[in-house]
């Protein structure tokens, strides 16, 4: 959405097709863009390519830009209905299979292009361009005791774990984590912010460790601002997955230091000791050190937020995500 919102801003036309019914939907539409919903749902949809070209061909686009693995897929197909070069956006550690046919490939980190290389794919025709925050969306609406106030979140120390409920998503480990020091900090809580199928068990998990009081499940919520202003920190413990993680670039701009997994692009936003931690992956042990280091330590927590704050603001902005994006554009149609 924000690519598209700074894409159309600097005087480019754009015209997103998305599945019938998608939430995201109204949302594009509310920021003035063209949205159209297609019948393209599912790896399986033969008639996809010809939809996504036949929409193509209609309003005249000189490139199609596709986001995630089916929709590369058929895009990649549409541009040769079409005629018309494709880039296709990967955001995670997907196999390759799906991007192979586009005629240029972003990569949403140096770890994400790394894997796809180590797959097969030409290096030489995958270009970095990372996300960019928009300090004009992402601020602090109201001071930490205003936020706190305002949700009914409790005064101590406040870990925010900002992520869809998943298992990739590492909460479980965060969880055996924050047990093992939760006795150092009688008055730390963590907070869930986000939704999904592993709810039921990880409010199991907290009852077994004895987290249950400590533990705030928030659920999915449109407006995270105020959460964010809640929190002391933020910790993304994930397992598997990861592309570059935006709860991360979020944070770290809204001044928050944050610790995260040794996985993907975590270590392209997190400069390790400066502005937050790194650990291995599933290392409960590690994840509790840190944690109790930030706990232990507003001072540090404010300086490696400020850190974390520059860092971002000045490395993962939108203007360079546009400009990188028009780059690769102007190669793929180049090379088509």
């Amino acid at each position: 959405m924000s690519l598209c919102e700074h894409l159309q801003a600097a005087g480019h036309g754009v015209v997103v097709a998305c599945k019938s019914r998608s939430p995201l939907a109204p949302a594009m539409k509310e920021l003035g863009l063209d949205v159209r919903e297609l019948g393209i749902s599912g790896k399986a949809n033969l008639l996809a390519p010809f939809r996504v070209a036949a929409l193509a061909r209609r309003v005249g686009a000189a490139v199609i830009h596709s986001h995630l693995s089916t929709a590369a897929l058929h895009s990649s197909l549409a541009g040769r209905f079409a005629g018309l070069p494709t880039v296709a956006h990967v955001r995670a550690l997907n196999t390759a299979h799906a991007y192979r046919l586009a005629s240029r490939v972003i990569a949403v980190s140096r770890a994400v292009k790394e894997h796809l290389v180590s797959q097969g794919m030409d290096a030489g025709g995958i270009d970095v361009v990372y996300n960019g925050v928009d300090p004009a969306r992402y601020y602090l609406p109201m001071t930490r005791e205003e936020a706190r106030c305002k949700l009914g979140l409790p005064e101590g120390p406040l870990v925010g774990v900002v992520a869809h409920l998943t298992a990739k998503k590492g909460h479980a480990v965060f969880l055996e984590a924050f047990a093992s020091i939760a006795g150092k900090h009688p008055g730390a809580a963590a907070l869930f912010l986000g939704d999904g199928e592993e709810r039921e068990s990880l409010r199991a998990q907290a009852k077994r460790f004895t987290l249950s009081d400590r533990l705030i499940f928030a659920g999915f919520q449109p407006d995270v601002l105020p959460y964010y202003a809640a929190m002391d920190l933020v910790v993304l413990p994930s397992i598997e997955g990861e592309g570059l993680p935006r709860a991360l670039l979020e944070g770290g701009l809204l001044r928050r230091p944050a610790i995260g997994t040794r996985i993907s692009g975590v270590p392209e936003i997190i400069r390790e000791g400066e502005t937050g931690f790194i650990v291995p992956v599933g290392d409960a042990p590690a994840l509790a050190e840190q944690l109790d280091i930030l706990l232990s330590d507003g001072v540090l927590r404010t300086a490696m937020g400020d850190a974390a704050h520059d860092y971002v603001a000045t490395n993962f902005t939108v203007e360079a995500m546009v400009r990188g994006v028009l780059e690769t554009y102007r190669k793929a149609e180049a090379a088509f």
